[in-house]
């Protein structure tokens, strides 16, 4: 759980328009893609309180494993002998924080803890992936821009799901400050969807990636995780892939 070297951490965090649309499939592949083919060290910070995805996913059915449920009442001592013992380290360099399973143990999203949490990682992990929920970016108490390079804002094609997506970017980029955010569309060649012309007048910002669906790999990242999917030349992958490559050269270079 060390840096590779000397350099800022950065922050990317990856939400979604509504529950379904695939925010932590895409932060799940990109963490991973990162710790396949980058040297950079990577963690995968879940705040999903109150769901198992994350553990099903990448096979932590094991309840010993700890979460940040764990670390409430010691947040203030948080350390690198903390550290050790709360997170899920891979063959690879990926690393996973696991959120809590009791929905009561959601102390850590407030904005002191949070923020403590993310200086204290910043020390170890050159790039930390969030897999953040939307409701939680209707809390103004929580000043992303403070502690974030990069928002990744995904949706599904439909007209709900864009509307939904268009609200909420309107209600982050509001003061007309410099923001670094990438739009994806998930599923996109699903139904029923808006045509690129009616996505654009909805978002009113360009598009950066679209991801199809295909259920034999949403088939394979459930049964055999992420990692697994890297080893198929299919549309989708190659699309990850390039996506995750996009978000890798906007942080480093």
């Amino acid at each position: 759980m060390n840096k590779i070297n000397g350099d800022e951490s950065k922050i990317v965090l990856f939400s979604g328009s509504k529950g379904g649309c695939g925010c932590s499939f895409i932060t799940y592949c990109v963490s991973t893609y990162l710790a396949r083919e980058t040297t950079k060290n990577i963690l995968l910070l879940d705040l999903n309180i109150g769901k198992k995805d994350s553990r099903l996913v990448f096979n932590l059915t094991d309840d010993s494993y700890r979460d940040l449920g764990d670390i409430e009442e010691v947040i203030n001592e948080l350390d690198i002998s903390i550290l050790r013992r709360l997170v899920v380290n891979f063959e690879n360099s990926l690393n996973l924080i696991l959120p809590p399973i009791k929905i009561e143990k959601n102390k850590i999203v407030c904005k002191d803890y949070l923020e403590k949490l993310l200086d204290v990682l910043k020390e170890h992990f050159d790039i930390i992936c969030i897999d953040f929920p939307n409701y939680l970016l209707t809390q103004s108490k929580i000043c992303l821009k403070d502690f974030v390079d990069k928002f990744v804002f995904i949706s599904l094609p439909d007209l709900i799901s864009v509307n939904n997506l268009s609200v909420l970017i309107n209600n982050i980029i509001y003061d007309g400050s410099s923001y670094d955010f990438d739009i994806l569309i998930n599923k996109f060649n699903t139904r029923p969807a808006i045509s690129p012309a009616g996505l654009n007048s909805i978002l009113n910002y360009p598009i950066n990636a679209f991801i199809p669906y295909d259920r034999d790999i949403e088939f394979l990242i459930l049964n055999r995780g992420p990692d697994s999917i890297f080893n198929y030349n299919l549309r989708i992958v190659n699309n990850i892939s390039a996506f995750s490559k996009k978000i890798y050269e906007d942080l480093i270079l």
